[in-house]
């Protein structure tokens, strides 16, 4: 099976390494990285207690996506979607429920230093809601004919994905020990062997110089990434596994874009 997905995956991305355009089927699909690296964030601020700094960014931050959601909203509102007013709908209400529950966790550990576990697990779940209907939304728009992705950035969003999925498993698991309740997501180790088969199936001959510098840097921090995921005895390191993982994401939509 994974020789099999190698060998699609080479034939998509020995075409051309063009980017696709800004466009509405792209700003859903940002918004699903957003949302999924707001809980990661989360997770990071829970497992680090007391970093001021991170609770700053992290607000930050879901002010920005609060701001990305409310346009993709406006912009759905204008596209043509067999069901758009329910899936709309279902994206702001998930939205709303999801930026609510995190404010409260953000309140609890502000305050009291342990958030209440079922809020926590109802984010999450939220979360999981709202991506679950951008890709629904993705899908459609892109079986429209209107929107067309490349190859490479196929390729950059399946890595995106599996990356995420990583993050997340490794993330819950710094932060139960303050309180985080653990998912019952897809294993870890398989998420890594994916993730590594996707790095394995890529033609890196087919990139330009750019592109290449970013795969080389890509590879470097996965090294890292893939030893404290797998390494259920290993000392805890989030804001390392957080820092290369927003790293990664950075230069595989630069790869995209190259």
């Amino acid at each position: 099976m994974l020789l099999l997905r190698s060998l699609i995956l080479t034939l998509f991305v020995g075409f051309s390494a063009q980017a696709s355009s800004n466009s509405l089927e792209q700003n859903v699909f940002d918004l699903s990285v957003g949302v999924k690296t707001l809980l990661l964030q989360y997770y990071h601020v829970q497992a680090d207690e007391g970093n001021q700094q991170l609770l700053k960014d992290l607000n930050r931050n879901l002010a920005r996506i609060d701001g990305q959601q409310q346009e993709l909203s406006r912009q759905l509102q204008g596209a043509e979607l067999t069901s758009k007013p329910d899936q709309v709908a279902d994206i702001d209400s998930h939205w709303q429920q999801f930026r609510m529950l995190m404010q409260q966790n953000i309140h609890e550990i502000e305050v009291n230093d342990f958030p209440e576990l079922q809020v926590v697990a109802m984010m999450r779940d939220a979360s999981t809601a709202m991506i679950s209907e951008l890709e629904k939304i993705g899908d459609e728009l892109r079986a429209s004919g209107e929107f067309s992705v490349s190859g490479i950035e196929r390729w950059t969003r399946n890595q995106k994905r599996l990356l995420l999925g990583i993050a997340e498993r490794y993330l819950e698991r710094a932060a139960s020990s303050m309180g985080a309740p653990l998912s019952n997501g897809q294993d870890i180790n398989l998420l890594c062997q994916e993730f590594a088969a996707g790095l394995n199936a890529l033609d890196e001959t087919t990139l330009n110089a750019p592109a290449r510098a970013s795969m080389q840097r890509i590879r470097s921090q996965w090294l890292f990434i893939e030893k404290s995921a797998t390494d259920a005895e290993a000392r805890l390191v989030p804001f390392l596994v957080m820092r290369y993982t927003n790293s990664m994401i950075d230069h595989l939509s630069s790869m995209a874009a190259s």
